[in-house]
């Protein structure tokens, strides 16, 4: 692997934890007041948000890139056949991350702070979030064959804007982006 798609699947990887972090902390504290309860123990009362559809991840990822790189139908049936292979277990992974950030979220708020459970859930988030990153990069590896060095480099320009953007728009609790 050329040492600038590592670099760019750092950048990626380190733009998606910061903002995954930050994301949570800023959403979670502005809709948790600190003195409130969170729920039942282990704050499983809440709900976390809609589970993300494999099938819908698949086809607007297809789409989105098919826009971006202008794939023919070949490649967009090869891309697919990439997400669909991984989708389910990337879903899972997400919906881990999402989890333990909550839970991270719901410590770091309460008004008797641990420190040691809360570096505990910091190393599970960091544990989530690297398979994440790490399915990811095998994605990425898989969908770099069947792109062109043209499209490959296209994708280093474009894709670091479309991982940067928030997940959500703002409201409800979510603050605009800078």
């Amino acid at each position: 692997m050329s040492k600038k798609l590592i670099y760019l699947l750092l950048a990626i990887s380190l733009g998606l934890n910061v903002g995954v972090i930050t994301t949570t902390l800023v959403h979670h504290m502005t809709r948790i007041p600190p003195t409130h309860p969170t729920g039942p123990p282990g704050g499983k009362g809440r709900d976390p948000g809609p589970p993300r559809d494999p099938g819908q991840l698949v086809e607007n990822h297809v789409r989105g890139i098919t826009r971006h790189l202008d794939l023919d139908h070949e490649q967009q049936q090869a891309i697919r056949a990439v997400l669909e292979r991984h989708a389910h277990q990337l879903v899972m992974f997400q919906g881990d991350v999402a989890e333990t950030s909550r839970r991270l979220s719901e410590t770091y708020a309460t008004p008797a702070f641990d420190p040691k459970q809360f570096r505990q859930l910091t190393a599970e988030a960091s544990t989530a979030r690297a398979k994440v990153d790490s399915l990811s990069a095998v994605m990425l590896v898989a969908e770099a064959a069947v792109l062109t060095p043209e499209q490959r480099q296209k994708f280093a320009e474009v894709a670091p804007s479309i991982y940067s953007r928030p997940q959500r728009p703002p409201g409800k609790g979510r603050p605009p982006s800078r």
